[in-house]
């Protein structure tokens, strides 16, 4: 009963990333963003002004660190790439070419951001699906996984970046 529960969550919220997750992740880092900008803002208010404009301080963090955090997503994606391909190749080339090699990679990824995300999370979603057929029991052939898994990172690409 459990696993059919679960299975059927992972489905769903497989179906949620794969077709939305474009939407889902710049939703999230606004609202991570937001809720530590009201909580920054909810502790330092009270040393400056009183209660009531306490709570007003919290809204306007909430919706500048919101705004800022959904703002740079890109230059993060971007830093972490970089930084992934730093790491990955300095022991293969040398220090400068491993650094000029992770700066092309932050330029590429800040500029094709939103086509990475939604071919990303279309791709991560439909994982999450084929381990929710797997919990619910479903012993799928590996060929019939990879058909799911491309079809569905497909269709959940092409729904994501047409909106």
């Amino acid at each position: 009963m459990i696993s059919a529960a679960s299975g059927l969550l992972l489905i769903v919220l497989g179906l949620a990333l794969t077709f939305l997750g474009k939407k889902l992740v710049k939703g999230v880092a606004f609202i991570v963003g937001g809720l530590i900008g009201a909580l920054l803002a909810l502790m330092l208010a009270p040393l400056f002004v009183s209660p009531p404009l306490t709570y007003l301080a919290a809204l306007i963090g909430f919706i500048v660190l919101g705004l800022i955090c959904y703002l740079l997503l890109p230059f993060g994606g971007g830093v972490i790439a970089g930084l992934a391909a730093f790491f990955l190749l300095k022991g293969l080339v040398g220090f400068l070419m491993a650094a000029l090699i992770a700066l092309i990679v932050l330029i590429v990824v800040i500029i094709l951001f939103d086509k990475i995300l939604a071919v990303g999370s279309a791709f991560a979603g439909s994982i999450v699906v084929l381990a929710g057929l797997s919990q619910l029991g479903l012993a799928l052939l590996p060929a019939i996984q990879l058909i799911i898994l491309l079809l569905l990172t497909v269709l959940g690409s092409i729904v994501q970046l047409k909106i």
